[in-house]
């Protein structure tokens, strides 16, 4: 739940150029087409408007007592779990832009990875890109120290394995 309130805070209080992100809506296949059983309405009834991929891990797509903060522009999906949270964000939103011809950046997004797994303060996190759109996942264990979700990549890799896009329209 923390860290819901500070990506919130951080986004609402930076105060850079920004403007939003070109989305390449990706082709339906059957990983996105409606599911047999209808999400949950607090899911449903919160992305509707949401103007870019939403995305979440299988398994949790279905349970009802997830915690959704959203826009337009960006989402954030929380599920707390024994002795953890989980926080799914997407943002289409930038805060500084930079020409693709830039010759640092170009060499920036040449060595950057698909998904960047890592953890810092106790937090697992990833890091991706998917459609144009800035996402991230991240795991906040009560014993960060001991708690194998927050100390081995394992968890958060079977999360992001198992992302499929739940809504979200152009």
């Amino acid at each position: 739940m923390r860290l819901l309130f500070i990506t919130l805070f951080l986004c609402s209080s930076l105060s850079a150029e920004s403007g939003l992100l070109d989305i390449q809506w990706p082709k339906p296949n059957a990983k996105h087409q409606k599911p047999s059983t209808p999400y949950p309405a607090v899911l449903t009834n919160s992305i509707k408007e949401v103007k870019l991929p939403v995305y979440l891990p299988n398994s949790y797509a279905y349970n009802k007592n997830m915690i959704v903060v959203a826009d337009n522009n960006f989402y954030t999906v929380s599920f707390t779990l024994q002795g953890a949270d989980i926080m799914i964000s997407g943002d289409k939103t930038y805060q500084e832009s930079v020409s693709p011809t830039n010759p640092e950046f170009k060499a920036i997004m040449k060595a950057s990875p698909p998904v960047e797994f890592m953890q810092s303060e106790g937090i697992m996190s990833a890091e991706f890109n998917r459609h144009g759109v800035n996402y991230s996942m991240a795991v906040e264990c009560e014993k960060p120290k001991t708690d194998k979700r927050c100390t081995e990549t394992t968890f958060i890799k079977e999360l992001y394995n198992q992302l499929i896009m739940v809504g979200g329209r152009p």
